[in-house]
């Protein structure tokens, strides 16, 4: 036996070995591991299912004594605001600030997350974010009552003591560019937030490999956890397959308020709207998955992203998958190919200029919006799903709050299905915006980023897109009209060549041409080059898969 083992006399009794000279035990990592990664999570594995308690902390410390990190889960951390809210568990709830650790940061995501989480035997703890160096030894302890149930046939007490629990970190990556994710196998890190931490310590636009290509390959697994990237251009994420790298979370409006964004600090103000109204402290990371922002030529590839929130009555269920938060004229660019994007409501939020290929985007409401220049959805699937609140919906799919003057919305070459339980003709082609003329919608943006002063336009084409049964013959929400209420050839609510599911031409006898079009020109967008030719001042971006 490692001889550190012999030193947990907490009351949980350890594993037998596996093999002779292996060091095995109910930890990961094993109590003695010199390679562990940087971004591991903490586990312990039971005789059965363990349970949560409701008091006790979870300490790291350096073997020098020094304390890095403490978890507590009791409710302490998300009432510590004067908060009320009842409609999850107020207690194993912790504060994270993601890209804590990157000095070239001085904004970072602020966010609620839930550090212990229990599946099946196992107990998993995800430490806050950059807490834990390269090459450097830990020692975790773990107060009596944090976790309930057995190892090795004793009662779990906690885990005390300078040996009882360590391990020592392995050497950062070699490439400071290009690394890889893997949860279970040979790689650079465990979570994918700790690949971003890293290319954004060695690849921001202010260091030496700012203009460089950079990479981060996935590779199969279901990985937990928030996303945030900021201040990196040029960086490719790519997924082993995409239905077999899972990136998600279950976060919405009642959990982390607010679309989202980087600040410097964790905000302390109560909001919440509906039933929640003022009753949940709004940090300002948001609600979304993964929030990117102030980053060009971000390419997404071959996985699934995904907010896992499952719509509920009563709760604020707003919970993009993505908010693309970048809206510079000569930057701001994504790519994501065939990749999938789900969420029960509000999957993607989208600025700047976006190009969706060969993807598949899902969610209800309207799951698809926000202030984009350009959105590009090309031989994509928009899947409108059931909701689960109301079972006579169907939903929206867009909702736009365009920039003025340029093309907004583009759905090209394209389909539009849904679940068998959505009803036939319930669907929305869009609804208004939400921002109502004249402050709207009035004047081009020519230099620097969007404003409120320019955004707020209707502004969405579908072109030889295929529709199924579940879209309303009206097509698009006329009340309150859109902005501008009478479409053009560039801007307005505008459709050509729409199509049944099968491929025959759609009888477009029922729709609104109050609000609508199905006559005007469309050929100034029907390529991809056409819809981002005023990229950086008319430089225009032709991005390829």
């Amino acid at each position: 036996m490692h001889p550190k083992l012999a030193s947990l006399i907490t009351g949980a009794a350890l594993a037998a070995m596996v093999s002779p000279g292996a060091c095995a035990g109910p930890f990961l990592p094993d109590n003695g591991e010199t390679a562990a990664y940087s971004d591991t999570r903490l586990q312990i594995t039971f005789d059965g299912a363990p349970s949560l308690g409701t008091a006790g902390r979870i300490r790291v410390y350096k073997t020098d004594g020094t304390l890095v990190d403490t978890v507590d889960v009791s409710d302490a951390v998300s009432k510590a605001g004067g908060e009320t809210q009842t409609l999850y568990q107020a207690r194993n709830t912790e504060i994270d600030k993601l890209g804590a650790g990157v000095p070239s940061l001085n904004l970072w995501r602020f966010v609620y997350y839930r550090p212990v989480v229990i599946s099946g035997n196992t107990a998993s703890i995800k430490l806050h974010d950059g807490v834990l160096q390269p090459n450097t030894d830990y020692a975790v302890n773990i107060d009596n009552g944090v976790l309930n149930g057995s190892v090795g046939g004793s009662a779990f007490a906690g885990v005390t003591g300078t040996n009882a629990w360590t391990f020592r970190t392995k050497a950062a990556p070699a490439s400071a560019t290009s690394v890889t994710v893997d949860d279970d196998g040979p790689a650079d890190f465990r979570s994918v937030q700790g690949a971003l931490n890293w290319i954004m310590r060695n690849g921001c636009t202010a260091c030496a490999s700012a203009g460089a290509a950079k990479s981060i390959t996935i590779k199969n697994g279901n990985y937990r956890e928030l996303l945030f990237l900021r201040n990196v251009n040029n960086l490719t994420i790519t997924g082993e397959s995409r239905s077999g790298v899972i990136v998600s979370y279950d976060n919405s409006d009642s959990f982390n308020p607010g679309t989202g964004g980087a600040t410097a600090s964790a905000g302390t103000s109560l909001l919440g709207a509906g039933p929640n109204a003022g009753t949940r402290r709004y940090l300002g990371g948001g609600r979304n998955v993964f929030l990117a922002e102030s980053t060009d030529q971000l390419k997404l590839s071959n996985f699934t992203l995904s907010n896992a929130h499952p719509k509920k009555s009563g709760w604020n269920n707003q919970a993009e998958a993505m908010y693309f938060n970048s809206a510079s004229l000569n930057g701001s660019r994504l790519s994501a190919t065939a990749m999938n994007f789900t969420s029960a409501q509000d999957t993607l939020l989208l600025k700047g200029w976006s190009w969706f290929y060969n993807s598949y985007i899902a969610g209800d409401v309207d799951f698809i919006w926000g202030s984009p220049y350009a959105a590009l959805f090309e031989q994509s699937e928009l899947r409108t799903i059931a909701d689960a609140t109301n079972a006579s919906s169907g939903g929206y799919i867009f909702q736009s709050r365009a920039a003025y003057g340029y093309p907004g919305f583009v759905i090209l070459n394209s389909k539009l299905t849904a679940d068998a339980a959505v009803p036939a003709g319930s669907t929305w082609l869009a609804r208004f915006g939400g921002l109502a003329p004249p402050t709207y919608c009035t004047t081009k943006t020519t230099t620097g980023s969007l404003g409120n002063a320019n955004v707020g336009c209707d502004n969405i084409a579908y072109i030889n897109t295929k529709m199924g049964t579940h879209i309303r013959a009206a097509g698009w929400q006329a009340t309150p009209a859109p902005t501008p209420s009478t479409p053009s050839a560039i801007s307005g609510w505008r459709e050509r060549g729409s199509m049944d599911i099968s491929g025959a031409a759609l009888n477009l006898g029922g729709r609104d041409t109050t609000v609508s079009s199905t006559g005007i020109s469309l050929s100034g967008l029907d390529t991809r080059a056409e819809v981002f030719q005023a990229w950086n001042n008319g430089a225009g971006w032709n991005p390829v898969p």
